[in-house]
C-alpha cells in the first residue's frame, strides 16, 4: 500500500495494489512521504469509497470524536442490512462536533419528527441511543433525546439507496439557493468542497421538514436576535432565501427555521471567506 497524500500525522490516502485509493487510520501513517510503501502494521482503519471533498475537514475534527463515529457506524453495520456508505464515518462525526458546540452553547433546536423516526426507524433510533451514550461517556456530555434522533437521520441517509425524483426536485432548489448566498455575499462558492456537501446535507433535511409541514418550535428568541445584530449580512440573506422558498413552495418560515438556516449559511460562508 503507497502513501499518496499525507492528511496529518495519524492519517493519509492511500492506493492498495489493486489501484484503489482509501483513507488510512494509524499512528504515524501520515509521516511517510509520497509513493513510500505504508506499513500494514500500522494500519488501524481503511475507508474505501470516500468523497474526496470530505477529506479535507478530517483536520477540523478532534480524533476522538472520529472514533466515536467509527465505532457507531461499525455498530449500524452490524444492525442494518443495506450498505451503508463510507462517507457517514465522517459527515457523522462532523455533525457530532457540531452538536457538541451548539451543546455548550446552550443552543437546542427541538426536532419535531422526532416521535415519528422512533416509530417507523426503530434499529436507527437504537443505533442513535448508542451513540449518545458513547459521547456521554467520552465527554460527560448528556444530549437531548433529538441528538439520537439526529443520528438516526444520518443512518437513514447513509444506507444506499437509489436516489428519489424527490431528491432532485431539492438539489435544484438548494442550486437556487446556492446562488442567492452567492449573489448576497459576492462570491463563487465551490461546490466540490466538504463545505458545500455539508451545507446541501442540511438544506436536503431542511425541505424535508418543509414539505412535510413540520416546522421546529424552539425557545431560542433571543439567540435568533443576537444573530440578527450579529450577522446582519446573513440575515438578509436568509430574508432574500426565505422569500424564494415561500413563492418556490408556498411555505413561510417561521422565526425557528429562520434561525437554523442562518446557522448553516453563516457556518458555510465562514469557511468559504464571503465575509472577507
Amino acid at each position: 500500500m503507497k502513501l499518496l497524500k499525507s492528511i496529518n500525522n495519524n492519517v493519509a490516502l492511500c492506493v492498495d495494489s489493486d489501484g484503489n485509493q482509501l483513507v488510512v487510520f494509524g499512528k504515524g501513517v501520515g509521516f511517510h512521504k509520497t509513493s513510500d510503501e505504508v506499513e500494514l502494521s500500522k494500519i488501524e482503519r481503511t475507508y474505501y469509497d470516500v468523497d474526496v471533498s470530505y477529506i479535507a475537514m478530517i483536520n477540523e475534527i478532534p480524533e476522538d470524536i472520529i472514533k466515536i463515529s467509527d465505532k457507531i457506524v461499525l455498530y449500524a453495520r452490524t444492525q442494518l442490512d443495506n450498505n451503508i456508505s463510507s462517507n457517514l464515518v465522517f459527515t457523522l462525526a462532523d455533525h457530532i462536533h457540531f452538536c457538541i458546540q451548539r451543546y455548550k452553547k446552550n443552543l437546542v433546536l427541538n426536532l419535531p419528527i422526532t416521535n415519528d423516526i422512533e416509530q417507523l426507524f426503530e434499529k436507527e433510533m437504537e443505533i442513535g441511543r448508542y451513540g449518545v451514550n458513547l459521547i456521554k461517556k467520552t465527554y460527560n456530555i448528556r444530549l437531548p433525546k433529538e441528538e439520537i434522533a439526529s443520528i438516526a437521520i444520518h443512518i437513514i441517509n447513509a444506507q444506499e439507496k437509489e436516489k428519489s425524483s424527490v431528491n432532485i426536485e431539492n438539489d435544484e432548489v438548494i442550486d437556487e439557493l446556492t446562488k442567492i448566498i452567492e449573489e448576497c455575499f459576492q462570491t463563487t462558492i465551490n461546490r466540490d468542497d466538504f463545505n458545500y456537501s455539508r451545507f446541501v446535507s442540511h438544506m436536503h433535511y431542511l425541505l424535508k421538514r418543509l414539505k412535510e409541514n413540520r416546522l421546529i418550535n424552539t425557545k431560542n428568541k433571543k439567540i435568533y436576535e443576537t444573530l440578527i445584530s450579529s450577522y446582519k449580512e446573513t440575515y438578509e440573506c436568509t430574508e432574500k432565501i426565505s422569500f424564494y422558498l415561500k413563492n418556490k413552495m408556498k411555505i413561510e418560515l417561521n422565526d425557528e427555521e429562520k434561525l437554523y438556516l442562518m446557522l448553516h449559511v453563516n457556518r458555510l460562508c465562514i469557511r468559504e471567506d464571503c465575509y472577507q
